[in-house]
């Protein structure tokens, strides 16, 4: 017997046939119910081993805690209201009942299935819950929606709720990442793990990769543009001299820009910009689309030859498709080439159709520093100095996008020197890269590294903790943080949240030192008596309307607990203006 089939049977639910949603939770659940990284895998494997095609692609998709291929734009536009509004509506648990419920166990998912548990399974199928979800995307308003999400989940069973809500709201957490998912794929189906993982990254669908798997078709995958790729990461180091003893001599170092990162995707026909998060920001920058587009062949250059071309411009050949690794920043506009500081940029975050004035007023630019792909073709294999070469070969426009410059160093002094000219010019350090390195997707390795010094540290007080979702949820982590109005004036104001920086076991403890210190509970957050001091370190400080100190940390990290230091002696509100560059105010 398998390491699914006593599940099962132990689950009761031997009877399940493998292709309805419940059999499908049901392995879910025992995926969940293990840390062993080899049963996790057994699992998938012979449960995958059990579909039909069909059901296989949905199977996979889901494990991967996704509806919908990743480059597919649709949604379900459902968030947190809409679910309990349907947990209270089908269960008959009033509102404020349900909040403290779902407070204590800290999944909306697991609620449900508590909500549900003695349901008996419905018999759906997950051919029939791939189609609802396709229908949730064409649903059009919030009431179509909430009436679809309370009609699903009348008919389902307790554990098939349990996970059409983990589903909604995209997160499984049952310890089971995509790459474990593609793991599964390769041993099911004895197919080399670096070939799924290439046809994964390619198409950027788990589930189309499954089916490639079980025909032994994955050389087969091409390039599907339009899905955000992992993105390389770098490695900090805190000195020049580790970067050098680290990097073969001479290496590259580039600016560490202060913006935010983004990968492009480009067409003559479309331009698609994506977030650090995968999440598609396009909208928000028509000024870097509009620059973008002039890297590539236009709708009516395609099937020129390149003489063709010459002759309706003396630029050299655009290729047909791109996929750029960069930076967006603002810049000035009476000077295009100048950056501005991330604060400036801040006025763009978040806007999904800025108007023409905010366009003008506060430009974006794209600075690309690598490349991922050109003409329908992944280049992660060539070398940093190959792509390098290839974007150097680009015709970039006169404004609105660029190469990020790079210079050669081989000595401490020189990276130095780089961090210096950099910072001086308003960015946050440098990066040295290894000239023969690929590029390696969602990996941090040895190959990029930054160097990015703190500006200060900040001694200060935690006024607030919250607890956290899931495994989590035993623990509080997220601390918010205040300084002192002046010496004179202890009112507390506060001016920032951080969970970084801290071991397990040291949030553990904190932990037991907050729950007692609590004089207050909203929901998850607990309102504590001002007591823990923390040193924390952060790259910016910048205006915040969010904040009562009416400034904000960007990127604040917790150096360490600050036993040795009372309330009284934390820093002030001139010290944040200080550093904020606004000592006058």
């Amino acid at each position: 017997m398998t390491l699914l089939d006593a599940y099962v049977n132990q689950a009761g639910a031997a009877e399940a046939l493998p292709g309805t949603f419940h059999a499908w939770a049901t392995v879910a659940d025992a995926v969940r119910a293990t840390t062993k990284r080899l049963e996790k895998s057994a699992l998938l494997e012979s449960y995958f081993a059990r579909l039909e095609d069909a059901a296989l692609v949905i199977a996979a998709r889901f494990f991967s805690g996704v509806v919908f291929p990743r480059h597919d734009m649709r949604t379900t536009q459902v968030g947190g209201s809409i679910v309990h509004g349907a947990l209270e509506a089908v269960s008959g648990v009033d509102g404020p009942e349900l909040h403290e419920r779902y407070v204590a166990i800290g999944d909306a998912g697991d609620l449900a299935g508590e909500l549900f548990a003695t349901r008996p399974p419905s018999g759906v199928t997950l051919q029939e819950v791939e189609s609802w979800f396709g229908s949730l995307a064409l649903a059009a308003g919030t009431n179509a929606r909430r009436l679809a999400v309370r009609a699903l989940l009348a008919e389902l069973g307790g554990l098939e709720a349990k996970y059409l809500v983990k589903l909604l709201g995209g997160e499984l957490r049952i310890g089971l990442k995509e790459a474990q998912v593609e793991e599964a794929l390769a041993k099911c189906f004895g197919r080399p793990l670096d070939l799924v993982r290439r046809a994964n990254l390619l198409r950027g669908d788990v589930g189309e990769v499954a089916l490639y798997a079980r025909q032994g078709t994955l050389k087969s995958a091409t390039l599907a543009l339009f899905h955000p790729i992992g993105f390389m990461l770098a490695q900090p180091l805190a000195t020049a001299e580790e970067i050098v003893a680290t990097l073969p001599q001479p290496f590259a170092l580039e600016d560490k820009y202060d913006g935010i990162r983004a990968q492009a995707h480009v067409t003559a026909d479309r331009v698609a910009l994506y977030s650090r998060t995968l999440d598609e920001i396009t909208s928000g920058y028509p000024d870097v689309v509009a620059a973008l587009e002039q890297l590539v062949l236009a709708s009516d250059e395609r099937g020129m030859t390149s003489g063709e071309r010459s002759e309706i411009s003396p630029l050299a050949t655009r290729p047909s498709s791109l996929i750029l690794d960069g930076e967006l920043l603002a810049v000035d506009p009476a000077d295009p080439k100048r950056a501005l500081p991330f604060k400036a940029l801040q006025r763009r975050l978040g806007r999904k159709a800025p108007t023409a004035a905010v366009v003008a007023q506060i430009p974006v630019a794209f600075v690309a520093f690598d490349l991922i792909a050109v003409d329908g073709a992944l280049v992660i294999d060539e070398s940093y100095s190959t792509r390098r070469t290839h974007l150097a070969d680009l015709d970039w426009p006169q404004s609105g996008a660029s190469l990020a410059p790079m210079r050669r160093a081989a000595t401490p002094q020189d990276v130095d020197h780089a961090f210096g000219e950099a910072r001086a010019a308003g960015n946050e350090g440098v990066v040295a890269k290894d000239p023969s390195s690929p590029y390696t997707p969602g990996r941090r390795g040895k190959t990029w590294i930054k160097l990015k010094k703190a500006t200060a540290t900040l001694d200060v007080v935690v006024t607030g903790v919250e607890r956290r979702h899931g495994r989590r949820r035993a623990v509080l982590s997220d601390y918010t943080f205040a300084v002192r109005a002046s010496d004179s004036d202890p009112t507390l104001l506060n001016v920032g949240k951080a969970y970084n920086g801290l071991t397990d076991a040291e949030i553990v403890e904190l932990t037991k030192r907050f729950e007692a210190l609590t004089v207050q509970r909203f929901g998850r957050y607990h309102q504590v008596r001002p007591e823990v001091v923390l040193e924390v370190t952060f790259d910016i400080v910048q205006p915040s309307a969010r904040h009562k100190a009416g400034y904000a940390l960007r990127f604040p990290r917790i150096v360490r607990v600050r036993d040795d230091k009372p309330v009284s002696e934390i820093d002030t509100l001139a010290r944040v203006r200080q550093l904020a560059g606004d000592a006058e105010q």
